[in-house]
């Protein structure tokens, strides 16, 4: 098993922190799609620094796809689908929390988590120090995300926020699965995302809104 230096590590689970507090203070969608885009290169990086310390090539695969996956193509496919909705759809305009107040309650989420994964013994690996609460904390905010958000595309940035949160958990505590079980999780994600664009384009267009407040109301009690 190979060393890599202790900044290296801490320097990018630092951006990671940065690029998801991103989409909790900001209320446009380019905005989030940019944040989620630098999110996904790090974790690309960081998937190759696990891979270069394992030693596992597959690992570099997995990095690979996740660069040009979530990187590159989640990013035009949610800017392609969404490209003909008005810019009031793509906006955060009214969110059930304030930016300030979520922005906090996001620190308390990354302190909690911390706190957390030291009560778990990790045998002195560096990676999995390092990540795990990082992990856990972009679960968590990607949940606060989806629950403190109005807006129907924030919550489904959300729910990528979420996904990348299970990803760094699972490749720094296992070391990586299976590459085919790995390809086909990618897969999901992808299929996933297309449809949910497409609902959310044409749910638009139906109700004129993407306001899940909105949108509640429109229940038969």
């Amino acid at each position: 098993m190979e060393t890599i230096q202790p900044d290296i590590l801490t320097i990018s689970a630092a951006i990671l922190l940065i690029a998801t507090f991103g989409v909790v203070a900001r209320r446009g969608f380019l905005d989030w799609l940019n944040a989620y885009r630098l999110q996904s290169v790090v974790l690309a990086g960081v998937t190759g620094i696990v891979g270069y310390v394992t030693g596992i090539w597959e690992i570099y695969i997995a990095a690979a796809l996740t660069l040009v996956i979530k990187s590159v193509i989640i990013p035009k496919v949610l800017t392609y689908v969404t490209r003909r909705l008005e810019i009031e759809f793509k906006m955060e305009t009214n969110p059930y929390v304030s930016l300030r107040t979520a922005v906090i309650i996001s620190a308390f989420l990354v302190a909690l988590s911390y706190f957390l994964i030291q009560q778990i013994p990790l045998k002195s690996d560096p990676v999995a120090s390092t990540y795990l609460p990082v992990s856990v904390a972009l679960f968590l905010i990607g949940l606060f995300v989806i629950v403190s958000r109005r807006a129907a595309l924030s919550q489904v940035v959300g729910l990528l926020i979420i996904e990348n949160g299970l990803f760094l958990f699972t490749l720094v505590l296992t070391h990586g699965v299976s590459l085919l079980i790995e390809m086909g999780i990618f897969a999901d994600i992808l299929v996933g995302i297309v449809i949910s664009s497409i609902l959310l384009f044409r749910i638009s267009q139906t109700f004129d809104s993407l306001d899940i407040g909105k949108l509640e109301n429109l229940r038969d009690d």
